[in-house]
């Protein structure tokens, strides 16, 4: 059975299969646990493996050997620098513990040490990262509940402990609400009212909604979205890895579709996606809006938080907006006012209209 504990510890000196670095965008050696994993485990042999990889987004995990550790793997996990809570921080943050709990499940991990990501140098608060900490564990054991797994935080400070005792106590139980009422810094983020703009339509102003990248208003839209949800009998982190896995199923190509499904890199899964075999342009013309449909109707009835900000947005026209995808958005960037004007358009938007027709479903029940 699964469990989760904290304990007064370097996270060098834990015996478990997996610990996970807090790392930096870039994967080089810090200070902090940073310093102290890259010391243990190897610094030549640890930066060496970690400038193969070169990269990984804020909200994600990559993996690495455990060289000199006890540790078999070494999960390297980028969570955000704190600005206000209201830069994604706290989705972010969630993210990077989904992603590496699913990275050791991936890898036979059957126990995981983290340390509190994004707490020291990243200026995180300690209630809210603590919240965001425990929650993220707890929904993925409720996820996976035949995957067994022993979770251990390890901290070196006694109030430190004595948060994440106190938060593990008070979210740990069988009556956990729903909504998550007392995570306060998560949910301050998780239900914000979508920001509405308008959009001129032939002459008529109607009410709007502009996405793209996770980091910006409205980034629960995006494909890319960390967002957990079934379809098929598999298991999928997001609408982006489901597109990309049917794209290749479509054109018979498994050896690219379970490539897809070992990596929770949306940029990854879009990169394997793109080079699938046997790729017909008209066929995938044809049926990605459908793909599209099937995978974010699952994303958004299987996450109910995601559901309900999708359906604020009213009967708001729903926009991506990047200025080199003339496909899925509309072909204009964010931070370009043609965006307000739909006769400047130089894209198709039908990752926006997708997302209309599954809110449509949604609100009529369908």
């Amino acid at each position: 059975m699964s469990k989760i504990k904290i304990q007064k510890i370097g996270i060098t000196h834990l015996n478990t299969d997996a610990i996970v670095n807090a790392a930096n965008e870039h994967l080089q050696a810090g200070g902090g646990v940073c310093g102290a994993i890259f010391s243990a485990a190897g610094m030549s042999k640890l930066q060496a493996a970690c400038d193969k990889i070169g990269h990984c987004n804020t909200g994600s995990a990559v993996i690495t050997p455990g060289f000199g550790l006890k540790a078999k793997f070494i999960i390297h996990a980028v969570g955000p620098r704190y600005s206000d809570g209201k830069h994604n921080e706290p989705q972010l943050l969630y993210s990077a513990y989904e992603s590496s709990l699913k990275l050791a499940m991936d890898n036979g991990c059957r126990s995981i040490g983290f340390p509190l990501i994004s707490a020291g140098i990243f200026g995180y608060p300690l209630k809210g990262a603590w919240d965001i900490a425990i929650s993220a564990c707890l929904d993925f054991i409720k996820i996976y509940p035949s995957y067994n797994i022993e979770i251990t935080f390890a901290v070196l400070d006694d109030h430190i402990l004595t948060v994440g005792n106190n938060t593990l106590e008070r979210l740990d139980t069988d009556n956990r609400p729903a909504e998550k009422s007392d995570l306060d810094t998560f949910n301050m983020n998780k239900k914000a009212h979508a920001i509405i703009d308008n959009l001129n339509i032939e002459g008529r102003e109607v009410p709007a909604v502009f996405f793209h990248r996770l980091e910006e208003p409205n980034g629960y839209l995006s494909n890319w979205y960390r967002s957990p949800f079934m379809l098929d009998g598999i298991s999928f982190t997001s609408a982006e890895q489901y597109i990309m896995y049917r794209k290749c199923i479509i054109f018979g190509d498994t050896a690219s579709a379970n490539l897809i499904l070992k990596t929770d890199d949306p940029a990854k899964q879009q990169d394997i996606g793109r080079k699938t075999e046997k790729y017909i342009d008209n066929v995938w013309k044809g049926m990605r809006q459908a793909v599209a449909i099937s995978g974010l109707l699952a994303k958004f009835t299987q996450n109910e938080d995601l559901k309900k900000q999708l359906l604020d947005t009213g009967d708001a026209v729903l926009v991506e907006c990047a200025h080199h995808d003339k496909d899925w958005a509309c072909g204009i960037g964010l931070d370009n006012d043609d965006r307000f004007c739909a006769d400047k358009w130089r894209g198709q938007n039908i990752l926006g209209f997708a997302l209309m027709e599954v809110r449509s479903i949604i609100r009529n029940g369908s």
